[in-house]
């Protein structure tokens, strides 16, 4: 497992608790498969329904994607990947995955939300909730449909 320059079919992001980021939560996100299909249906949903900017988000379940948290004393190793940044990619395989989900607390995504102006987020709940920042969902379909 290590962090790539160029998109990969793994996402890694900074979550948030309703407490803060007390627990070094991440969340990953696989691009592959469905995603790029579900994620450019539900920004189409937008347009056609012409929601505005100041209409707030648009809401989708979505449960493909994995809520870590560390609650140990230890600065989990994958913090210095996001010391610089709030989003990297990760060229991983599907067994370091399972073995994260396994050593980390691992809560599953209940809504992706998107924004009118591209911005979306990952949230999920499990006696408490949990948030990813913002990213821009626009930008990384743009870039995935050109490589398709």
């Amino acid at each position: 497992m290590k962090t790539s320059a160029k998109m990969t079919e793994t996402m890694l992001l900074k979550a948030f608790s309703e407490v803060g980021r007390n627990n070094y939560e991440i969340a990953l996100i696989n691009l592959s498969g469905d995603w790029l299909k579900q994620s450019l249906e539900t920004t189409q949903l937008i347009e056609t329904l012409n929601i505005d900017f100041f209409s707030g988000y648009l809401a989708r379940k979505e449960h493909n994607v994995s809520f870590l948290r560390s609650e140990g004393k230890k600065v989990p190793f994958y913090e210095q990947w996001l010391a610089e940044g709030e989003l990297v990619f990760l060229d991983v395989e599907a067994q370091e995955i399972e073995q994260l989900c396994k050593h980390f607390e691992c809560i599953k995504s209940d809504t992706l939300l998107v924004h009118p102006d591209g911005m979306a987020r990952y949230e999920g709940f499990q006696g408490i909730r949990f948030r990813t920042v913002d990213f821009d969902l626009k930008l990384i379909q743009e870039i995935l449909t050109s490589q398709n």
